[in-house]
């Protein structure tokens, strides 16, 4: 193939591709999906409060919110789409005459690098117009866009907690909530190959830690599942968690924890999975703090809330303060001398 057959080869190429993007198509598959899934966030929102997810009440919120807003620009966003197309239609039509004509000279290397070089100008013009149309376009639609998909992004995180709450080889209390869970190893030895791997449970009244991993075999074959309830405390029994990122480029989300009751007292968490230390360390102290109940779409049981406001702050035996109650706490142990108060 001769050089002036490759470079027409090139140019035409690209001048296909463009003329294709000329019609805006991406735009418009993006305004469709935007479109429908503004529609489909209601049924997604309820989908997970059928399965008990209580928390983040904000989601119903932006749901309506999201919708109002497309309302609004939606009309804007089409009646630009069709200006921008319109505009684009002659600029698309430059570049295919010169390059007719380009094929036409391919035995002629003097004039068909002339008539090359002004197709490539318009080609060149023509991804500009295309490129400077997709802006003016995305500024009116694309901060929206990215919320709701930031919006969808919590959901399918809050879908994979509770495929894990399902999952769980443990019960959890009629009245206890899960807020998160995450990929996590409970450091018992400090040798990684040694320590369980598993999932890491923040509900409203305890932190829990699943073992849920294979062991054994060779690359997976001949493995076996492990899966049992390996840590937990009550959200009153902690002290203080302090975080730490270890390892090479600080990858390791170590999160310690001080606790004030159980057999151990020091306990070492590494979350995992792309979750942030400081993230859960801020979230666990809101919930034990009681600000997470603001977020909540499902409300607790009323008889549990009487329940709390009457539960009592000191240990009928020695006297001593008693730990704060939390929502669907059954009963309350005193620090200090060890007596079970029943709620």
């Amino acid at each position: 193939m001769s050089e002036p057959q490759e470079r027409y080869d090139d140019l035409q190429g690209r001048y296909d591709d463009a003329a294709e993007e000329g019609s805006l198509s991406s735009i418009t598959r993006r305004v469709k999906d935007l479109t429908d899934s503004i529609n489909e966030l209601p049924d997604e929102v309820k989908s997970i409060r059928d399965r008990g997810y209580a928390y983040r009440a904000y989601l119903e919120d932006k749901a309506e919110v999201f919708k109002e807003q497309w309302n609004e620009i939606r009309a804007e966003v089409m009646t630009t789409l069709q200006q921008e197309v319109a505009t684009l239609g002659g600029v698309i039509a430059a570049p295919k005459a010169l390059l007719t004509n380009a094929e036409r000279q391919t035995d002629n290397e003097t004039v068909f690098e002339r008539l090359a070089d002004k197709a490539e100008d318009a080609i060149d013009e023509l991804e500009k117009a295309i490129g400077a149309a997709k802006e003016r376009l995305e500024l009116v639609f694309e901060t929206l866009e990215s919320d709701v998909e930031s919006t969808y992004s919590q959901i399918r995180g809050i879908k994979w907690v509770l495929d894990m709450k399902e999952e769980a080889s443990f019960d959890f209390g009629a009245a206890e909530d899960v807020f998160l869970a995450a990929k996590a190893e409970l450091v018992l030895t400090g040798k990684a190959k040694k320590d369980p791997d598993g999932i890491l449970y923040l509900t409203n009244q305890r932190i829990i830690f699943e073992q849920k991993e294979r062991k054994g075999g060779v690359i997976g074959i001949g493995s076996k599942k492990e899966q049992e309830l390996e840590w937990e405390t009550r959200l009153s029994a902690v002290d203080t968690i302090k975080v730490e990122n270890k390892g090479m480029f600080g990858g390791k989300d170590m999160m310690y924890f001080s606790l004030n009751d159980g057999d151990l007292r020091e306990v070492t968490v590494e979350v995992k999975g792309g979750a942030d230390n400081t993230f859960w360390q801020k979230q666990i102290n809101r919930m034990i703090s009681g600000n997470l109940e603001d977020e909540r779409a499902i409300e607790p049981d009323p008889e549990m809330l009487e329940a709390l406001r009457n539960a009592p702050t000191a240990c009928h035996v020695c006297g001593g303060t008693l730990p704060k109650v939390v929502a669907g706490q059954t009963e309350i142990k005193c620090q200090y001398c060890g007596t079970v108060i029943r709620l």
